[in-house]
């Protein structure tokens, strides 16, 4: 199904939901595009073989040349549909123009890309080309909530855009503290937030890997992500939630590092439990 802000909401037979963001109209033909300047250039470099090739035997006569002209246009058909058929099975759904822009070809729940799938997806692709450079496919597209083509309807397939990999590990790891907006001049030496002994320092870290990546973050995860981090800090405090979820845990790494400056005490070692 189809959640709010073009998400495709998959849920797993564990009763686990995955969310995909379906990738748009204007990513895919960028993807597109430059898959198709690769293809033009295998075209150009077996056009050039041929030709070579057709020279080479010139003296036979016209049925070389006939038969060289038939195998010209078996092969540049092959590439044509073979270069995204080879990608999609070696990279998993990928083409060079896919990759590059960070999409995927998946099919209908989830499931990795088959030959099956790929195979008709790539056939009806020569429709969706008419009249010119995927003029009815990009129409398709548009008209559908997943954006997919009519390759992509006839295969059950959808193109999403690929998340990160990311842990907090690897965030927090190996990183100077992120930068948050200063105090007021007139702030007290004393923190503002209260009941800071009660956080741990893997809260700390999480609000810092939060602030650190949310700029690469899309509105929706960023505004899910800010939300979850902000409520479950205000419960470790045991203060009400409420208010902007970014600015408070902004907020919270300010005055955490003001609690625990060098006369402040010490941080607790404590990693279990972040903001559960």
């Amino acid at each position: 199904m189809l959640s709010p802000h073009g998400r495709y909401a998959v849920e797993t037979p564990e009763v686990v939901t995955i969310e995909y963001e379906v990738a748009g109209a204007g990513s895919r033909c960028l993807a597109a595009a430059v898959d198709t300047l690769l293809i033009l250039l295998l075209e150009i470099a077996l056009g050039a073989v041929m030709v070579t090739a057709a020279n080479l035997v010139s003296g036979a006569g016209d049925p070389f040349t006939a038969i060289f002209l038939a195998l010209w246009a078996i092969l540049s058909f092959t590439l044509l549909w073979g270069y995204y058929l080879a990608f999609d099975l070696i990279w998993s759904g990928q083409s060079p123009g896919r990759r590059l822009f960070g999409l995927r070809v998946i099919r209908e729940g989830g499931r990795p890309l088959d030959f099956s799938a790929s195979a008709i997806r790539n056939l009806i692709r020569l429709v969706d080309f008419l009249p010119f450079f995927y003029g009815l496919g990009v129409l398709v597209m548009f008209a559908d909530e997943r954006a997919r083509r009519l390759g992509d309807l006839a295969a059950g397939t959808l193109v999403v855009r690929e998340g990160s990999a990311l842990s907090l590990a690897l965030l927090a790891s190996g990183v100077a503290p992120v930068v948050v907006p200063p105090r007021a001049p007139d702030a007290p030496a004393a923190p503002l937030l209260p009941n800071l002994h009660l956080a741990r320092s893997a809260d700390y870290e999480l609000a810092q890997a939060f602030l650190r990546r949310r700029n690469e973050l899309g509105q929706e995860p960023r505004a899910r992500l800010a939300h979850d981090l902000a409520l479950a800090l205000h419960t470790r405090l045991g203060l009400p939630p409420g208010g902007d979820h970014e600015r408070f845990v902004e907020h919270f790494v300010r005055e955490y590092r003001v609690f625990y400056a060098p006369d402040g005490g010490d941080r607790p070692s404590d990693l279990s439990g972040a903001c559960t």
